[in-house]
C-alpha cells in the first residue's frame, strides 16, 4: 500500500463505497419521485447485501490468513457486523411498509454501508489512528 491518505481504498472497499453511494442516489431519487420500493431499488439493495457479504468474508479471510488490523479488532468487527445487518433490515422494513418512506430507508442504509465500509478499511490499515 502507498502512504497517501487514500491508501486504504483497496478494490473491495472502493466497490462497496461507490456501489453503496450509487444505490443510495438511485433510492433517493425514487423516493423523491414518490415511488415505493420496487424491483430496481429492492434489487439494488439485494446486490449491495451480496457485496457486503463478500466484503466481510474478505476481512474474515485476511484474519484467518494471519493478518491483523492496525486498529482495534473489536471496532473493525463492530462495523462489519453492522454493515452486514443494515441492508437486510432495510429490506425487511421495505417489505413490511411498502411506502415511499421505505425507499428513503433503503437510501439511508446504502449510504451508511458505504461510509462504514470506508471506515472499516481505515481501521484495518490504521488510517486516523493516534500515533
Amino acid at each position: 500500500m502507498t502512504t497517501g491518505s487514500s491508501a486504504y481504498l483497496d478494490p473491495p472497499t472502493l466497490a462497496v463505497l461507490v456501489g453503496g453511494l450509487v444505490i443510495a442516489v438511485v433510492c433517493l431519487l425514487a423516493g423523491l419521485n414518490g415511488r415505493s420500493p420496487g424491483r430496481v431499488t429492492v434489487g439494488l439493495t439485494l446486490a449491495l447485501q451480496a457485496g457486503v457479504v463478500a466484503y466481510c468474508a474478505s476481512y474474515l479471510g485476511r484474519q484467518l490468513g494471519g493478518a491483523d488490523p492496525v486498529g482495534p479488532g473489536w471496532e473493525l468487527w463492530a462495523y462489519l457486523v453492522t454493515i452486514l445487518m443494515l441492508p437486510a433490515l432495510a429490506l425487511v422494513w421495505a417489505q413490511q411498509e411498502p411506502t415511499r418512506w421505505s425507499t428513503f430507508v433503503l437510501a439511508v442504509a446504502a449510504f451508511t454501508v458505504a461510509v462504514m465500509a470506508a471506515r472499516s478499511a481505515q481501521i484495518w490499515y490504521g488510517v486516523g489512528m493516534p500515533a
